[in-house]
């Protein structure tokens, strides 16, 4: 953290506003190479669905039978969302509203939240605007998360709204200001569970506070908010399926049909053999990989081979401390969990579940002094470059 707060210079406001343009207008290209699809409804857009159902009295969604290439649990012969729910209360207005509902261009501005909240968590570190632009666009652009953002699917925008809430807290948890950074870390728990674990270890600081300094008045104070998360959460997952923990997706029929279900130690080797699997070259110059469950990490998100460098420097160079360890682990910790998960997100490019612990990568940068040299601004590039292609190849695969 800097060691006085920062200012927002015009410099700032010109590199943010930069930033988020070229993501706009990125989205925009490939929207017209799409076919002119930004304001299109996307018929994989669930959370609409839910919200219309919510409006009409029901948990379920009536007539789930008409759906069958939803995700939609079965419980009790009812048909329901099998996605945590806080996506679908932001789609209410959409709901109300009534018209034709543009699921794309959702998609798109959580990408661009995503975009802005990274650029701010870098300037609350002190980072100059030239270093805050280039971690805003190496995550909204140069990674997975920009295929995210072309498509108003049910699992884009799960991943969208958890990243945008997960780097906005994080924004506010280096400001200290506490109360608002963990009401936005519970929210993203209500997208994508997986990222309770951010929570819990940036929960840290004021259980450590409370312990150390007696601040027991602020551990409350900001426990209030997440509490009310958890238990509205809580209540609608018992209140569906009797569990408070059941989300739904233990009752896809995809899952129910699994010998070994949602979550094994079964699925892990293969998982992890998928995660190693490279882009080649055919006897044409042609790319060629796979686009169901994933492929090597480091290519369609290289801020991540960016972050192993550093911290090889780091360990050579004796920079490492316990801090950086843990935020290491963390993201560690998370890529076994999803190997444990049946799939490693299905038919995609590259490997976005990966996306899901990028804050862990974002604070090791966050809290250091870091400068992009001429490498890391290829690296960078280079990225760009790629997950554009990759959006660009999906189209058509």
């Amino acid at each position: 953290m800097p060691a006085s707060k920062p200012t927002f210079t015009r410099a700032h406001l010109a590199a943010l506003a930069g930033s988020l343009t070229l993501f706009g207008f990125a989205i925009l290209l490939f929207h017209s190479l799409a076919g002119g699809t930004l304001l299109a409804q996307n018929p994989y857009d669930s959370y609409l669905l839910q919200a219309q159902n919510w409006l009409e009295g029901s948990m379920a969604i009536q007539n789930g039978e008409q759906y069958p290439w939803l995700e939609l649990a079965i419980f009790n012969e009812e048909y329901y969302l099998s996605f945590p729910p806080v996506p679908s209360v932001l789609a209410l207005p959409w709901a109300l509203w009534g018209g034709v509902v543009p699921s794309n261009l959702i998609a798109a501005l959580y990408g661009l939240a995503v975009a802005a909240g990274v650029y701010l968590l870098f300037w609350q570190s002190g980072k100059t605007p030239e270093t805050c632009a280039f971690f805003s666009l190496f995550v909204s652009l140069g990674s997975n998360t920009f295929w995210l953002s072309t498509s108003g699917g049910v699992w884009m925008l799960a991943q969208l709204l958890a990243l945008a809430f997960c780097v906005w807290g994080c924004f506010f948890w280096l400001a200290g200001r506490e109360l608002p950074a963990f009401f936005l870390l519970a929210l993203a728990v209500g997208c994508r569970p997986f990222s309770a674990l951010l929570a819990v270890v940036l929960f840290l600081r004021p259980v450590w506070g409370a312990v150390r300094k007696g601040r027991w008045k602020h551990l409350a104070a900001v426990s209030v908010l997440p509490a009310l998360v958890a238990l509205a959460l809580g209540w609608y997952n018992w209140a569906r399926f009797g569990n408070p923990l059941e989300f739904g997706h233990n009752f896809l029929p995809e899952f129910m049909r699994e010998e070994n279900g949602q979550f094994s130690l079964a699925y892990f080797w293969p998982n992890l053999k998928n995660l190693l699997r490279p882009v080649l070259l055919t006897e044409t110059l042609d790319l060629s990989f796979p686009t169901f469950n994933g492929f090597l990490p480091f290519l369609a998100n290289p801020l991540l081979l960016l972050w192993l460098l550093a911290l090889i420097v780091g360990w050579r160079k004796k920079q490492l401390d316990r801090a950086d360890g843990i935020l290491v682990g963390c993201y560690l910790f998370t890529v076994v969990v999803l190997c444990l998960h049946r799939t490693l997100g299905g038919w995609q490019f590259g490997a976005r579940y990966l996306v899901d612990p990028f804050p862990f990568c974002l604070l090791f940068f966050a809290r250091r002094k870091w400068e992009a040299g001429p490498a890391a601004r290829g690296l960078f590039l280079a990225a760009i470059l790629f997950n554009f292609y990759g959006a660009v190849y999906m189209l058509n695969a």
